[in-house]
Order: structure tokens, then sequence, then C-alpha cells
């Protein structure tokens, strides 16, 4: 972490929060074209930083997020981490995420296998976060998780990072600060997704959810946990269920292949009620190591968490319209959302405000249209940061311009490499996932500019993840 970084997020040291722009000083720092940070973006900063900041001026002021939860049962959103820069700014994009959309709750990193020097970094990025976001974002810190154990329980000297997520949560649901009730809803999300809006446990619209079977349940209860669907197929009953659940009767034997591929390809976003999560996290946190040593590969922990539900009887309602990820799937995600908007509509940046999507965006593949491209692994890991510059953004019109992506040189090579034709569908989801992402990430890092530091980001200067190199606009 450099200097200035570490300055930035000293809670004692943090920005007050300011109160908009001027039109003429939005102009002034932000042209409204196509190639640079648009009208928009600003607006929609300026809305979250007075939203942020105290509302002295209202006789009413809105509802925060702990009032919302009280209109209904109580939300508990939870995601867990390492101790990275490589998460850290994943999970900031994840908190702002849920303060532009108002999820109801409170939403919990789960940060495992902290040095002690590392935890008081966490600490004092989180209290910043708390302080300029809101004080229902909290950090729940964990020992280290992911080594991998022979059958005699000896460290093998290796690790499987995904161990983190079944034992973070366990951790979590038994030694939480905050209160979390039976009848409260816990959901369970990776670091790399972000809200689109508010994720509840009514599913009742059916414009707006995608659900599996012939008579679906719509409400997450006790006993009804949901999930969204994803290409697990029901592989997980081929496994040796006996060894991995300790027992030779295990219900998780009994379910047959249509229900397994019905109710239990299941993958985060996990939704349930904190009884059925920590009958479910017990099981999963005891099998997940035993799913490991026979399938030592990744998705290990997804499978675990299937069997874990076949065993403790909790079949899984499973949702299409949860999540869009990969742009290459069928129909097990929710693109229907975005084939179905019209071309010019799909970079629109007010797109989250207008537009009904699927409930998060899980950007765990690169996508590419033309020379744009958006890839968490290119993105630098101070992106939060008074010195980084925001996101090169795409033409409005990216879906008209291009039927094709060109890959990112390697580095050390300027010639770029081939076009390589996109079919139609292809363009409008890469093209939707790399103008939505990168406008909210836009969002965060200028709201989190405005908030920390002592001057505005040069506008003149924007990073682009195609070339990996800032280039001047």
């Amino acid at each position: 972490m450099t200097k200035s970084e570490e300055t930035s997020i000293e809670p004692q040291d943090h920005k007050p929060v300011q109160q908009s722009l001027s039109h003429q000083e939005k102009h002034a720092h932000y042209q409204n074209n196509g190639n640079d940070l648009n009208f928009h973006l600003v607006q929609a900063v300026n809305s979250k930083v007075e939203e942020a900041s105290p509302k002295q001026h209202h006789s009413d002021p809105p509802k925060n997020d702990e009032e919302l939860a009280k209109d209904g049962p109580g939300y508990h959103v939870v995601f867990s981490t390492d101790c990275s820069s490589f998460q850290r700014w994943q999970s900031y994009l994840l908190f702002y995420s849920a303060f532009k959309v108002h999820q109801p709750g409170i939403i919990t990193r789960i940060a495992s296998g902290c040095s002690s020097e590392e935890e008081e970094k966490e600490k004092l990025f989180h209290q910043m976060i708390s302080n300029t976001m809101s004080s229902s974002f909290k950090l729940h810190l964990t020992p280290h998780f992911s080594s991998v154990k022979d059958e005699m329980g000896r460290d093998t000297g290796k690790d499987y990072k995904f161990f983190n997520k079944p034992y973070g949560l366990l951790h979590w649901l038994e030694n939480s600060e905050e209160t979390i009730e039976d009848d409260d809803i816990v959901i369970l999300l990776d670091p790399d997704q972000v809200f689109t809006r508010p994720i509840t446990n009514d599913f009742s619209n059916t414009k707006h959810n995608i659900l599996v079977g012939k008579t679906p349940k719509t409400t997450v209860e006790h006993g009804s946990p949901f999930a969204q669907k994803y290409g697990l197929g029901a592989k997980w009953r081929e496994f040796d269920l006996e060894t991995i659940t300790n027992s030779s009767d295990t219900p998780a034997r009994k379910v047959d292949n249509k229900i397994a591929l019905q109710m239990y390809p299941a993958g985060p976003p996990y939704l349930a009620t904190a009884k059925d999560m920590l009958v479910i996290a017990r099981y999963w946190a005891d099998f997940v190591p035993r799913v490991h040593a026979e399938y030592p590969h990744l998705l290990a922990e997804m499978y675990a968490f299937c069997i874990a539900a076949a065993h403790a009887e909790l079949p899984m309602q499973i949702a299409i319209s949860l999540m869009v990820s990969d742009s290459n799937s069928g129909r097990a995600e929710g693109w229907s959302f975005i084939e179905n908007m019209e071309k010019d509509k799909l970079c629109n940046p007010s797109i989250m405000e207008e537009t009904v999507l699927p409930s998060v965006l899980h950007y765990c593949q690169r996508y590419m249209v033309g020379e744009y491209m958006f890839g968490k692994r290119r993105m630098p890991t101070n992106i939060f940061s008074c010195d980084s510059p925001i996101l090169k953004v795409p033409p409005r019109d990216i879906v008209q311009k291009y039927d094709y992506f060109i890959p990112p040189p390697p580095p050390g090579r300027k010639t770029p490499q081939e076009h390589k034709t996109l079919s139609e569908a292809k363009v409008k989801r890469d093209s939707f996932m790399i103008c939505a992402l990168t406008n909210l990430l836009n969002e965060a890092s200028l709201f989190f500019q405005k908030t920390n530091c002592d001057s505005d980001k040069n506008s003149e200067v924007v990073m682009d993840l195609w070339s990996g190199k800032n280039v001047m606009v």
C-alpha cells in the first residue's frame, strides 16, 4: 500500500462529505460526450455524497438501511475475502453498490487469514467505508482457513483459498458481534459481485424474477432457501457421499437426478433464513475438506454446498434472475433482461436506475468488444485511491460499432492481435457488462475521491484496461 493510500484510509483524516458541485463546476471537469466521464455519472456521485451527508435540512429524513430492515425480516448480506489488495478494491465496490441501491440490512465483509499488520490496515480501510457510506457496513475478521490437510489432519503446505467461504460463513454465524435472529435472512455473495437492485426474501414479482419449476416458491423462509442457478449439473451425486457425509444413510444419496438438476445446481447469491443457513454452514464446513480430497479442483466448495443442502434436506428454490456472469452461457443466467433491451439503451449510464436487471453482476469473466474490455485481474489494485485515474468509458453506441473483439496485446507486444467475430447476443452481453461495470466503478472511484481526497481527479487521464495503460482523453 502506498503512502498516499495509507493516508486516505485513516478514519480521522477522511475528507468531510461535500455538497454537490455547481452546474458550471461539473462541466468544467467532465465533458458530456461518449468518451469522457458523462454528466450523469457526476450527478450520481453528487447524489450519493449528499445522501451520505447529515440531512439536517430534512424534517423527515429518508429511512436508513437499518430502518428499512425493520419493515420485514432482518437482512444480513455477507461475503468472504482474504486480506489482499485485490479483494480490498472488490470489497469497496460491493459496499458501494449496496449503498447505491439501498440494499436493506447489515452488509458484512468476512476477511480471513490476515496478519496482525493486515488486520490493522483492513480495520482502518473499513472504518473509512463505514464513515462515508453506512454504519450498517461491517467487517468480521477470522483465522486462516485455506490450508489443505491430509487424512491425519496435518498441513500439506497447500492452500485452497475457497475454504474461506464455508469456514468464514460458519465463523461469522457463530461469532458475529451483530444479533442474528433465526428468522433473519442471510444472503451470501462472492466478493466479485455487485448489486443492481436490492435483494430481499420476496420473489413474487414475475416480471422481475425468473424461477425454476412449474409452481416455484416465491418467499425465502424456513425450509425454503434460494440460490442462483449455476452450470454444476448433478455431478455431486457421483461423489462418495457416504464418506463425505460420514453417513451410510445420508439423505443426499436419496436425491434422484431429476431433483438434483432442478433444486441443487446452486451458487451465490445464496439466500436462507439464519436458522437454515447455520444448519447448511455446519455441514458445508464439515464436508468441504473431504469433497476437496476427492475432487481437488475449482468448484469443490460449490459441490460441497450442494451436498450439505441435500444432506440437510433443504432443497433450494433455484432462480435464473439473481445473476449474470458468463456471457457464453445459455439460459442458466438472467441474460434475457439484457437481450430484450434495445441496443441504444445497453450503455446508458443510468441503466441501473431506469431498467430492471439481474439482481447482481458477477464479474468473474473477461468481457471484450472492439478494443474495450473489463477484467478484474487487469484492474489496478489501487483503483480506489486519491491518485488513481478513472477507467476509460466505452462509447454509448458500442453495440452498433462492433461485431468483433481484439484480444489485448500481451505484455511487451505493441501490435494488436487479430479481430475475432462475436455473435449479436455476445456483443450485447459483453457490451452491457463492460459499460455497467465501468460506469459503476467510475462512480465509486469518484465517490471515494470526493469523500477522502483534497483534490479532484485529473479528468484528462483515464485508465485503459485493454492496453493496460493510462491514456489522455
